[in-house]
């Protein structure tokens, strides 16, 4: 009897503990399927497209690490949408992978549109008319320089924009003027970019770059805004305990000084 206590005594620690693996793992398939679930409506009560023929306005750029994610989520929406656009897809991997701050640099050059967005390969965009609702916010706030998907508010505490998640809907509908974006995807005028570059000497690493960029912009007195459209990012967590994710919020903190700029994923 002895014997049998003391197996069960080593064993059960490795029990609970798959146990425990077991239910998140459970909990992340659940919300996967639920974000599933919540796109497939959402693309289901959008009205059929009406292409429109119009040269290209906007320009998408994208790392790419897995092409079947680039293909399920983006490059599906961008095919579903009622305007022509460009699109720049960089193969992110291997020799040929850098930080986000010198991939845009790199690519900026090659963008033959007045307007670009830089995105995640796991976003799609969910309204079919996108573009013209984005772009639309350019012209009726004539300070504002970046149009991201979501972001935190200018209160620096809510969240504003709206995007479908693996967990349902996130943010508040509407065009909001940000305190700083979300990275998921954002618009830039082309010619700003060229003029002011992403600072790769505080963004060694593939995180805040969004941030960084409006929190310049903010500085020299222009604005950020949120688009009214709707958007879909398949990945609901991020590596933020991660040494890489870490080391950009520290380097970050010693350009603008702590607690300065409120980020998505809290203070910087």
């Amino acid at each position: 009897m002895s014997s049998l206590l003391a197996v069960a005594w080593v064993v059960w620690p490795f029990v609970i503990a798959g146990g425990l693996a077991a239910a998140v793992l459970l909990l992340i398939l659940g919300l996967r399927l639920r974000g599933r679930h919540v796109l497939a409506s959402v693309l289901a009560a959008q009205p059929p497209a009406a292409r429109c023929v119009r040269e290209p306005r906007l320009t998408f750029v994208c790392p790419v690490t897995k092409p079947a994610v680039a293909a399920d989520l983006l490059l599906a929406g961008l095919d579903d949408l009622n305007e022509p656009a460009e699109r720049i897809l960089y193969d992110n991997t291997g020799g040929r992978a850098l930080v986000a701050a010198r991939l845009f640099n790199v690519l900026a050059p090659e963008v033959r549109t007045e307007y670009v967005a830089f995105c995640h390969q796991d976003w799609r965009p969910l309204d079919r008319d996108w573009i013209a609702r984005t772009l639309a916010v350019f012209e009726a706030h004539p300070a504002c320089e970046m149009v991201a998907q979501i972001g935190i508010a200018a209160d620096k505490r809510t969240f504003a924009g709206r995007i479908v998640k693996t967990f349902g809907y996130m943010g508040r509908a509407g065009s909001h003027l940000l305190h700083a974006p979300d990275e998921i995807c954002f618009v830039l005028r082309t010619a700003r970019v060229r003029e002011w570059p992403f600072d790769e000497a505080h963004l060694p690493e593939f995180h805040y770059y969004a941030v960084d960029y409006a929190y310049e912009l903010q500085r020299r007195g222009l604005e950020v805004w949120s688009t009214p459209a709707l958007g879909y990012h398949g990945k609901s967590l991020g590596a933020v305990w991660s040494h890489d994710f870490r080391r950009a919020r520290k380097i970050l903190r010693t350009k603008y000084g702590p607690r300065m700029v409120r980020a998505p994923t809290g203070w910087i």
